[in-house]
């Protein structure tokens, strides 16, 4: 065995559970009065003229840009890495995946203080076990919105994880109905939504296409909020490239297909920020959450734990209780029991056919959790071998082969090919600085220094004011 050791606000409810039909009408009746009034919601005449732009590309690893892997045709994004700064790397949390980074990135700090451990919120067994991290007051410290408030600057957000019900001035957070999963369902999204902004949108650009390009509609939207609202502060979720990676991993001809198509939703924004004469004064960094790994191979260790005794499931393999509690984060595997249950014993004898069969690249205890910053409650994690991923099914075979093989993140942050991107370029940001490689605590204090806001508090990382002029 391998033990690793050192490594806002909610808004009130209003609008919740109404039918569709009357969220459709009533949007549909406020679409031009929703942008009269949304339209007042201007910063004050105090306010500093200056704007930064945050583009995250979901799952796209660093080499995109180094080293052109895989081989894509973006303009744009080369263009912003040669005029402006850029990372060789970014090394991200633990697990390496979708909220925990992203709320990193706005925090300034790693999960086991802004308290966004994994993707899923839930940790009991059977219940919720499609509940996210949505809803933006479970942070437990300062975001780059809470800031840009208090300094009396304005925001926007499209898509952005952990952001119902945030402290932004133009709010389309990323939810979605946990009995669907996800996907594009406007009057759903609507319910977490200010139904002034909803309504505002809405009138504006219509409703969604169904089944046209969601990265589109979300570079739509934030066109719209830069050449109508100007914000001081917008964040873009983008997630083509993590979805093609996914299904069919990363460095394929799909992979590429998707960041050319993302690299033409960045020029639309670059587009934007210049017709709505902001180009003097806004500043664009381009992230990411996390690289991506090649996988063949799919474990379930939750099968074993099952046999133990440990856990309870239905017939078909979803957990339903026990004495423990799992996670399953593609890359890695957590897991839970309470501090007063000594149970690693019987949890390490249930899992010693993953140990002896060489299935797991290694084992981490608490304190190497504590250690990477990673959920101060579990008790356990593991961490996948080259070419697997873990599921959370507790039925079926222990290692099941891919019928196609596909991608997956959720490892630790320095393994290779799991570094996350960072490119600074704007009117205050110099050219040609190599950064090699930074953690990513240290993008939120940067962003705010772009915003000519001091915050000695914010994050536990200086900002890297080496990039700017």
């Amino acid at each position: 065995m391998l033990i690793l050791r050192k490594m806002a606000r909610r808004a009130n409810s209003r609008g919740r559970g109404r039918p569709e039909a009357s969220w459709l009408a009533a949007l549909t009746a406020l679409g031009v009065l929703g942008v009269s009034l949304c339209g007042q919601a201007q910063k004050p005449a105090s306010a500093a003229d200056r704007h930064v732009v945050v583009i995250s590309i979901d799952g796209m690893r660093a080499s995109t840009y180094v080293a052109l892997s895989p081989p894509a045709r973006i303009p744009n994004l080369l263009r912003l890495k040669e005029e402006g700064s850029f990372a060789e790397g970014v090394e991200g949390v633990y697990p390496t995946v979708t909220y925990p980074s992203h709320t990193t990135i706005v925090t300034g700090r790693m999960p086991a203080e802004h308290g966004i451990y994994t993707n899923l919120s839930s940790r009991q067994p059977g219940k919720n076990r499609n509940e996210w991290f949505w809803l933006a007051d479970s942070i437990k410290v300062p975001a780059l919105w809470d800031e840009a408030r208090q300094h009396h600057l304005t925001s926007g957000a499209v898509s952005w994880p952990v952001t119902v019900h945030a402290a932004i001035d133009w709010n389309v957070p990323e939810v979605w109905d946990p009995a669907k999963g996800p996907s594009a369902d406007f009057f759903y999204l609507a319910k977490f939504m200010d139904p002034l902004v909803g309504a505002e949108l809405l009138g504006a650009l219509g409703p969604p296409q169904s089944g046209a390009d969601t990265d589109a509609q979300k570079a739509r939207l934030a066109v719209y909020l830069i050449k109508t609202h100007k914000p001081n502060l917008l964040l873009v979720h983008l997630d083509a490239v993590d979805e093609a990676e996914h299904k069919h991993g990363p460095q394929t001809a799909e992979a590429a297909s998707a960041l050319e198509r993302v690299d033409v939703r960045i020029g639309e924004i670059l587009a934007a920020i210049k017709e709505a004469g902001l180009g003097d004064s806004t500043d664009v960094f381009v992230v990411s959450d996390h690289g991506f790994l090649p996988v063949e191979r799919q474990i379930r260790p939750n099968v074993l734990l099952a046999k133990a005794g440990l856990l309870t499931a239905d017939d078909r393999g979803e957990v339903t209780g026990g004495k423990v509690a799992t996670v399953s984060n593609g890359g890695s595997f957590f897991i839970y029991w309470p501090e007063a249950t000594d149970l690693r014993g019987e949890v390490v004898t249930a899992l010693r056919p993953l140990l002896d069969q060489g299935l797991v690249w290694g084992v981490l205890d608490q304190p190497a959790l504590r250690d990477l910053g990673a959920e101060p409650t579990a008790q356990m994690a593991l961490e996948a071998a080259e070419g697997t991923a873990f599921a959370s099914s507790a039925r079926g075979e222990l290692v099941g082969r891919l019928e196609t093989p596909g991608g997956t993140h959720g490892y630790l942050p320095f393994r290779q090919g799991l570094e996350a991107s960072f490119i600074a370029w704007g009117p205050d940001v110099k050219a040609g600085v190599d950064l090699h490689r930074i953690p990513m605590t240290r993008i939120g204090p940067t962003v705010l220094q772009a915003l000519g806001i001091e915050a000695s508090t914010f994050g536990d990382q200086p900002p890297l004011a080496e990039i700017f002029k």
